[in-house]
């Protein structure tokens, strides 16, 4: 038999219950009318969706479709809509499209971010900063800025002071790679190009005592590839599903290891370096510097705690495998026309003996620095650049709207377009430096400079800051094979670039160059 209070008290549990479920309900309520809205009234774009999906079509399938046939899609939709924007659903997904004339116009828009663009922490989309193992896309959003800073300040700073260091690197990577044989040899230049750049950019990334690490070299020639393959295959399943597969995916673990494995290799030099400085400023005595991004990393963090093997990698996804692609397809073109590498050589020869191997001297290579930005414009590596994401709605004053949270792109078909270049399918290796003796087009005729025409680089407060460095990298580099080697094409070599993925090409990562060792007019390594 029940007392008084035990029946008292079950009925206040019940009450308590009731309100409870009551409050739930009410809280779920509460949270589905709100979504309302942003479900069905969210605001919608004016501009044209180009490839729209068709009955019995879903935008997954129209995504895997732009992965096979981005060119054709995009060429089509910049016929028909021509200087107008237009939506696309690119291999990640919808973007909006802007003509190339508003590469300009939208250069400096600050609401438009390049790094959540790429981070994208709500979606699976890009580069998926918000999983294991992708943190260094994460890292462009750090609220120190430290590899934006690092490379605006410190690297471009001290171009004139690693100049040295680079070239010592690639007499040692260059003799690795290619040896001092006379005899003609084949390699798949590509891989050897790689092999190059990873060496000479981890000797300014990392410094002295990490740059010839076999180990590191290898984490960072392949952490991009990784993070690129992972991040594509992720692109095409359902977002709710994205960190579940991330944890079974062999390529996700492979990003994992890379990541892990950098970590392993860095933190005792860098605890090393502490323990150095730590003991100087006890004893007090000059506190020792390191030329190198991992000094000035240290030094731009203002002592904020940050993953410094994110930060390596994430330079070493910026930089080594753009620049070996443009290193690789000049060397491939130049090959083709042995007469214009003799042009090169008599113009470095010439100023390096006037000035020694200095940063100025690097500017004053007008010739190669035309035949870079020509092999940039000929053959870009995508047609679709300047990735951003709205951070809020955009009005621009000639009436463009921006959706907050929408993804941009700009089309740089200016580069390939026969009406601004003449006889644009044509390699000219004298383009740009005929432009750079013109005083109305000498700005833009440099390799490094940005603008509608070229924009390779990007344009605006977004525009690669380490295009600087790389410019000289490259430079460095092609003063040591030109001079050092003598260079032709293989058999079955083909110029003919390959559609990889969208509206992104390539040349032949197989094709092969023959090489042999020539005496150079000059002895690099005296020069400083």
């Amino acid at each position: 038999m029940h007392s008084p209070f035990q029946s008292s008290q079950t009925s206040s549990l019940r009450t308590k219950a009731s309100r409870m479920i009551s409050l739930i309900v009410t809280s779920f309520l509460i949270l589905f009318i709100s979504s309302v809205p942003l479900k069905f009234f969210k605001e919608k774009s004016q501009y044209p969706l180009a490839n729209p999906p068709g009955w019995f079509q879903t935008r997954l399938s129209k995504q895997i479709e732009f992965l096979r046939a981005g060119l054709e899609i995009a060429e089509k939709a910049r016929k028909k809509y021509g200087d107008k924007p237009y939506r696309l659903i690119a291999e990640q997904g919808e973007v909006l499209v802007l003509p190339p004339a508003y590469a300009h116009k939208i250069r400096n828009e600050e609401s438009l971010s390049f790094s959540k663009a790429i981070r994208q922490l709500r979606s699976p989309k890009d580069f998926n900063g918000h999983l294991a193992g992708f943190e260094p896309f994460r890292f462009l959003d750090h609220d120190q800025q430290i590899v934006q800073r690092v490379i605006r300040k410190q690297l471009t700073k001290y171009l004139n002071t690693v100049t040295e260091p680079i070239s010592l690197e690639a007499t040692f990577a260059v003799r690795l790679i290619f040896g001092d044989d006379h005899d003609w040899k084949a390699t798949c230049i590509k891989e050897s190009m790689l092999d190059l750049i990873a060496r000479i950019s981890s000797r300014v990334f990392l410094g002295e005592e990490l740059c010839r690490n076999e180990e590191w070299i290898n984490i960072t020639k392949a952490y991009t590839v990784n993070a690129f393959t992972a991040s594509l295959k992720m692109s095409l399943i359902p977002k709710f599903l994205v960190r579940v597969y991330s944890w079974f995916s062999a390529d996700c673990k492979s990003v994992r290891k890379n990541l892990e494995d950098s970590q392993r290799i860095i933190e005792p030099v860098i605890k090393k370096r502490q323990a150095l400085k730590a003991r100087a400023q006890k004893e007090g005595t000059p506190i020792p510097t390191f030329n190198d991004a991992l000094d000035w990393a240290e030094l731009e963090s203002e002592g904020v705690n940050y993953d410094r093997g994110v930060l390596q990698l994430l330079l070493s996804f910026a930089a080594i495998h753009t620049t070996t692609d443009l290193l690789t397809q000049t060397l491939l073109r130049l090959a083709n026309e042995p007469e214009q590498i003799d042009r090169l050589r008599e113009e470095i020869v010439r100023v390096l003996g006037a000035e020694g191997l200095k940063k100025s001297a690097l500017f004053n290579m007008k010739l190669l620095d035309s035949a870079l930005k020509e092999t940039q414009r000929v053959k870009p590596n995508g047609l679709l650049v300047m990735r951003r994401m709205a951070t809020q709605r955009i009005n621009l004053p000639d009436g463009l709207v921006i959706r907050k949270g929408e993804r941009v792109t700009t089309d740089a078909s200016n580069m390939i377009n026969p009406e601004i270049y003449e006889n644009p399918k044509k390699y000219n290796i004298d383009r740009y430096a005929r432009m750079r003796d013109n005083p109305e087009t000498a700005n833009k005729a440099h390799l490094v400079s940005t603008g509608t025409d070229n924009l390779t680089f990007g344009h605006g407060i977004h525009a690669c800051p380490g295009r600087f460095f790389a410019a000289n990298e490259i430079k460095v580099a092609l003063c040591h094979l030109l001079l050092k080697y003598d260079w032709r094409l293989a058999d079955r070599t083909s110029l003919e670039p390959m559609r990889t993925i969208g509206v992104m090409t390539t040349l032949d990562p197989r094709n092969l160059l023959e090489y042999r060792r020539r005496k150079e007019e000059v002895n690099l390594e005296s020069l400083f």
